[in-house]
């Protein structure tokens, strides 16, 4: 990086810090009301068995117990990450909805690291209902451990750039995060019914960003995903906001579709 580039990326830094404060007192009040979203598609999930930390929708060239075969070559690995409360089987449904539109696509559906105490699985601790950076970032390392481990086993370690992360809800909130903060530069991040808990700490071009939101979402309102759109902008991102007007806290089959449909686009590009 030169001189010229570094100072320039600095400038655009400082811009997106001075309105920090602001951005998260706005959060922190969008999340107070956060609950679970343990059922993301009505039409297509349930709530199943527990499952492991790495579960694996199976493709068609993969074995009973999800075992890849030798000449398996897959283009593209969607990492989903549940809302607080959930399981990574529920949004293994969606990348079972999926295979027609991502061929040649390993989906993985883990739970996230830390146990609710009211059961289920949350990616950071939110006991007292209250968004708290500093448990964001203390969450952290668990996250990047859990997704190195799979980016690791799936052989994408040296292919970021045709990894997608997909979240929902709290799961939505970890995945912005990481690629934001810079800690992750791969293809692409959806969120469904998220919020950015934090202004983006980096600049970058290379991930594609699709915020898809209910504008009848009672519990994070479709304001913190045009507030993240804005935000992300300024920061350099590819950013596509999708608000669907009659969808609450959920995840729509319209909205799956258009998700679908922006991988297939970003990844294949």
């Amino acid at each position: 990086m030169t001189k010229s580039t570094a100072r320039r990326g600095l400038s655009k830094d400082n811009k997106l810090k001075s309105s920090s404060g602001n951005f998260l007192k706005s959060a922190i009040a969008l999340f107070m009301a956060m609950t679970s979203l343990s059922h993301p598609m009505k039409a297509m999930a349930s709530e199943g068995a527990d499952v492991s930390a790495g579960r694996r929708v199976q493709g068609p060239d993969a074995d009973a117990n999800g075992a890849l075969s030798e000449t398996r070559q897959s283009r593209r690995l969607v990492i989903f990450f549940h809302g607080i409360r959930g399981r990574g089987s529920v949004m293994a449904a969606i990348g079972e909805s999926w295979k027609a539109t991502l061929r040649d696509t390993e989906f993985v559906s883990p739970d996230a690291p830390f146990a609710h105490r009211s059961g289920g699985r949350q990616w950071f601790t939110v006991d007292d209902q209250v968004l708290r950076p500093d448990r964001i970032r203390a969450a952290r390392r668990a996250f990047d451990e859990l997704v190195s481990d799979i980016i690791e086993r799936e052989g994408f370690q040296n292919d970021l750039q045709h990894v997608a992360f997909v979240g929902v809800s709290q799961g939505a909130i970890v995945a912005l995060d990481a690629v934001t903060s810079g800690r992750w530069k791969i293809g692409a991040v959806v969120s469904f019914a998220g919020l950015m808990p934090l202004p983006p700490a980096s600049s970058s071009s290379d991930t594609s960003v699709m915020l898809i939101h209910g504008g009848a979402d009672r519990t994070i309102p479709s304001s913190a995903s045009v507030t993240a759109s804005g935000q992300l902008k300024s920061a350099g991102f590819d950013v596509t906001l999708k608000i669907f007007p009659n969808v609450g806290h959920t995840i729509s089959s319209e909205q799956a579709k258009d998700a679908a449909r922006f991988l297939k686009q970003r990844l294949d590009g």
